[in-house]
């Protein structure tokens, strides 16, 4: 890493946790007193990281545009695990309607306390962009920002995936009352943004995970059944309907205990399908039950629970042989801890292995084509040495293991940036591979939305 990539990976790193500790501060003095000891103490923490920025600069600068935050006009760099933060700021910066926070120089902790004070005052008002008209000394509020900044359609996805993924997490670790329409505006934005921008959308379900409490594993399932009824052609409405059930197929299921080589055989599904559904209807069922919510829990029941005949095992009804496929991909490559994840190219050999026993076998081959036989964002090693992100999807189904890659790293660990087709004639280079990412300290969604 040259000296530049590493001041800005640096400058990143201060960004997230300038954002976690403004999130941490206005959610401590929405709870308490500003004067309270635990948000003095936060407030101080926020302080000293401060009065170690602004040494070295005239302001600082944390913005929030289409949920994207940014320090001082960089965009910075999430994983996973900042999603809920990022939500949260926007959250708390859109209620107020602005969009950046700014520190200057001299800030003092009075500053500080006088920017929480103001918030406690007016987040509860009836008016609470009022908040623009106090004078808060080296604090700053702005409610718009230049019209050079805009949201590129790559910002617009992580944007609502983003949502997605945190919403659901809400939703399955709270007892909040599942909202089926807030679910559907958001996979409606969702779908109108990834127009031309499929791969991009297979590519955000593969990120890595912290924890496996659903909400990724929800939303992954969602937006590839999505793309699979778009591929199929379905009405808009329906394409909606079947990213729904995607969504909430799997919420209640407890996390699954079994390696990956055991999730097909019949009692081990057999289990998990008296588990979920069960489970699920449990939780909904303690409150007032709508049909929104009971054709989810019927979703899940299509997904989980197989009909058997003789030695032939499938999921019942339409809805369940979409979702089953998606589902055990990603259950597949992003197991419970502690076991390991299979690579990509693996699990669509396992789930192939099993077409017309426990999946549909045109239901595979529908997944195969709308995700590849090396899924967008798959890391793969080249038959020359270089290591390279699977960047889209070959059009042609014959030529599926020959998609179109950005090699990240030569064949002497050297750093490379560009990009090879390998379906184009005359191209000899072939994947030999697929690889862990973690394994190889690479940020695979980086490359994807760089």
């Amino acid at each position: 890493m040259n000296d530049s990539a590493a001041a800005q990976a640096d400058k990143s790193q201060v960004g997230l946790k300038l954002m976690a500790l403004v999130v941490r501060c206005l959610n401590t003095v929405s709870l308490h007193d500003v004067d309270n000891s635990s948000s003095k103490e936060t407030i101080e923490e926020l302080g000293v990281l401060l009065d170690a920025e602004l040494r070295q600069q005239k302001s600082v600068e944390l913005q929030c545009v289409g949920g994207i935050p940014f320090l001082n006009g960089a965009r910075l760099k999430m994983g996973e695990e900042h999603l809920e933060t990022a939500v949260a700021l926007r959250r708390y910066l859109e209620h107020l309607q602005v969009q950046e926070i700014s520190f200057g120089a001299g800030l003092r902790r009075e500053h500080l306390r006088g920017f929480f004070l103001a918030f406690q005052k007016h987040r509860r008002a009836p008016k609470p962009q009022a908040i623009l008209q106090e004078k808060l000394g080296l604090v700053r509020l702005r409610e718009t920002l230049s019209a050079s900044t805009v949201l590129t359609p790559r910002e617009v996805l992580l944007r609502y995936y983003a949502r997605l993924v945190v919403l659901l997490k809400h939703v399955i670790g709270s007892q909040t009352p599942v909202r089926v329409e807030r679910f559907r505006r958001v996979l409606q934005r969702l779908a109108e943004a990834s127009v031309g921008h499929e791969a991009l959308l297979v590519g955000l379900t593969r990120f890595h995970r912290k924890d496996v409490d659903g909400g990724q594993h929800g939303a992954a399932v969602a937006v590839l059944v999505l793309l699979m009824a778009r591929r199929m052609g379905m009405p808009r409405a329906q394409q909606l309907d079947l990213a729904l059930s995607g969504l909430f197929h799997d919420l209640g299921r407890g996390t699954s205990a079994l390696p990956p080589e055991r999730e097909f055989d019949r009692s081990s599904h057999e289990l998990l399908a008296r588990r979920g559904p069960l489970k699920t209807a449990l939780r909904m069922l303690q409150r007032p039950l709508d049909p929104g919510r009971l054709e989810r829990v019927v979703a899940a029941h299509d997904c989980l629970q197989p009909a058997w005949s003789g030695p032939v095992q499938r999921p019942v009804g339409l809805a369940g042989r979409m979702l089953a496929v998606p589902c055990a991909f990603d259950l597949l490559t992003f197991p419970a801890p502690p076991h390991p994840g299979l690579p990509p190219d693996t699990a669509l050999r396992l789930i192939s292995h099993r077409a017309g026993t426990r999946f549909d076998p045109r239901v595979v081959r529908l997944f195969t084509a709308v995700a590849g036989f090396y899924p967008v964002g798959t890391l793969v090693r080249l038959s020359g040495g270089q290591l390279g992100v699977v960047m889209d999807v070959p059009t042609d189904p014959a030529q599926a293991a020959r998609p179109r890659v950005r090699v990240v790293q030569g064949a002497g660990r050297t750093k490379a940036d560009y990009v090879v087709d390998l379906a184009e004639p005359g191209q000899r280079l072939t994947i030999v591979a697929s690889l862990d990412s973690t394994e190889s300290d690479l940020n695979v969604p980086h490359f994807l939305f760089s």
